[in-house]
């Protein structure tokens, strides 16, 4: 299957976030929940839950949720995470498989509902992450991937909220596209628009803004970490019109895309960013 997010079909903007820092601002779909349960629907969520019920996630989730989450209570059942921003919940999933505590959120309402058919006895609730239905320091972590980008604004918000529902001390675990090297070096040689046509669709953050919003919020960084090269690699720069070639042949991309894997120098091509961080008893200036 094709994948069906190409960046090369976005049109891009550099601008100056509220924070005043760079962000690349991409426009292509309205991300709203229309948009997600039709992107959700074309996506093979029974190959996702397969792998997911027996526990499997990918390698850098993996590394990272286990370093934090296995040593943060004894008692794996008692480790309470929130997913904000599920898709078809197979992170979620993984990790009840796993022992945890694990609650899945998305505001795209059919595919909470094929969700609330598939697993009716997890815990997966259609809502807005920048209002969560759940009580102040009721869970020990929280994990949003490729989520709090969608909004042209407002990410202090949606970290804010994420530090009420989190108990001091507990973990949260955000990523958004990357302002890669890559991308930082075509902003400084202007080779991105100057406006755009179609609606927003999403910002690439740097790690030095996400790291300044995690603080606002009460949160303390600790570690980041870049994935997915490969995207970045393939889908906007001039290799694009050969990697169309083999984008649908299986075997053949997946052995392409294991070398890309080995020789891409991360903080350059890494399509998102992840950055871990702890929430303190109180805010930390920035």
């Amino acid at each position: 299957m094709k994948d069906q997010i190409d960046l090369s079909k976005m049109q891009s903007i550099p601008v100056v976030g509220a924070s005043g820092q760079l962000r690349l601002h991409r426009y292509w779909k309205e991300p709203d929940g229309d948009m997600w349960d039709e992107i959700w629907k074309n996506t093979n969520a029974v190959d996702y839950w397969y792998s997911a019920r027996a526990g499997k996630l990918e390698a850098d989730y993996e590394r990272l949720f286990m370093k934090y989450l296995l040593p943060f209570r004894p008692n794996l059942e008692a480790v309470k995470i929130l997913e904000a921003g599920c898709g078809v919940g197979q992170v979620a999933v993984a990790l009840r498989a796993r022992g945890f505590d694990c609650y899945g959120l998305d505001y795209a309402e059919k595919t909470i509902k094929l969700l609330n058919k598939q697993f009716p006895d997890y815990p997966f609730h259609k809502g807005d992450i920048r209002n969560l239905p759940y009580a102040d320091a009721s869970f020990d972590a929280y994990i949003s991937l490729g989520v709090i980008e969608h909004f042209v604004e407002g990410q202090d918000v949606m970290l804010q909220e994420a530090a009420r529902i989190i108990k001091p001390g507990g973990y949260i675990f955000i990523s958004v596209p990357a302002l890669n090297g890559y991308r930082k070096l075509k902003c400084r040689m202007g080779r991105y628009k100057d406006e755009a046509s179609a609606p927003f669709f999403e910002s690439c953050l740097s790690v030095e803004e996400l790291y300044s919003l995690c603080i606002s919020a009460g949160f303390k960084p600790i570690e980041h970490s870049y994935q997915n090269t490969v995207m970045t690699f393939a889908q906007e720069t001039l290799i694009r019109p050969l990697y169309y070639l083999i984008e649908d042949i299986r075997y053949v991309r997946g052995i392409i895309d294991r070398f890309l894997r080995l020789i891409l120098p991360k903080s350059w091509f890494g399509h998102m960013v992840m950055v871990v961080a702890q929430r303190t008893h109180d805010k930390i200036k920035p």
